[in-house]
């Protein structure tokens, strides 16, 4: 057997140990910005949205940092999904009382992609752009009371352009 094959399997015992006890406990596994720029082409190609166009969105959303929280909704992650959203889309049981595994996950770069890539991928199929966009930032509901945000439609215009 060779010397140097138990210490290495070792090592990769602990590493996914590690992993896999760090979800839901609060903390993410650190990511630099290329492989989250990565991450993002992955997700935009599996739910059929241009690349440029996810990076704008989530520039404007958390400027790439996945522990982006926002405490006046409270929005969390890359995107800035709600529990409320989550909840629409099944990852959370109660957006009013989410447990802290629920928001633990929020945080996690991949599934917070998946949740605002379906949403976001949803309201391209339904309607125009500026449309999708609000709506994305101000919910569905908040745009037909007629809430707006020019400078969020904007913001992802001038980095979508920028992006590609």
């Amino acid at each position: 057997m060779n010397v140097f094959a138990i210490p290495i399997a070792l090592i990769a015992v602990l590493f996914i140990l590690n992993r896999v006890g760090n979800i839901g406990s609060g903390i993410v596994p650190p990511q630099s910005s290329d492989d989250i720029k990565i991450l993002i082409d992955k997700k935009a190609k599996e739910w059929d949205i241009d690349p440029p166009l996810l990076k704008a969105v989530v520039r404007v959303e958390s400027n790439f940092n996945p522990r982006a929280k926002n405490p006046a909704d409270p929005s969390y992650g890359l995107m800035q999904i709600t529990p409320m959203l989550a909840q629409d889309y099944r990852k959370v049981k109660d957006y009013k009382n989410p447990t802290k595994a629920e928001i633990d996950m929020l945080y996690e770069p991949s599934w917070n992609l998946d949740i605002g890539c379906e949403y976001l991928s949803r309201l391209l199929r339904s309607y125009g752009f500026d449309q999708a966009i609000q709506s994305y930032n101000v919910g569905e509901t908040g745009y037909f009371w007629g809430r707006r945000n020019p400078d969020y439609l904007s913001k992802v215009r001038k980095y979508y352009e920028s992006y590609s």
